[in-house]
């Protein structure tokens, strides 16, 4: 995986950190759910990233290849 997918991986997984500290806060309603939907968002970032970085090349006898 190229170094820059890597940082943006770390960058993803401070986030989520980060957003797992707050959701050990006192949050209102509107804030709890908010947060939810962003470590939502930053895990799918992640899973993207990862899904992207496989270089799977479909296979040649493969019918819509």
């Amino acid at each position: 995986m190229e170094e820059r997918k890597i940082a943006m991986l770390r960058v993803h997984e401070q986030n989520i950190e980060r957003y797992q500290g707050l959701l050990r806060t006192k949050l209102s309603d509107v804030e709890t759910h908010f947060i939810e939907r962003r470590l939502s968002e930053e895990r799918f970032a992640i899973e993207m990233l990862k899904f992207m970085s496989r270089g799977v090349t479909p296979a040649a006898d493969h019918p819509f290849a």
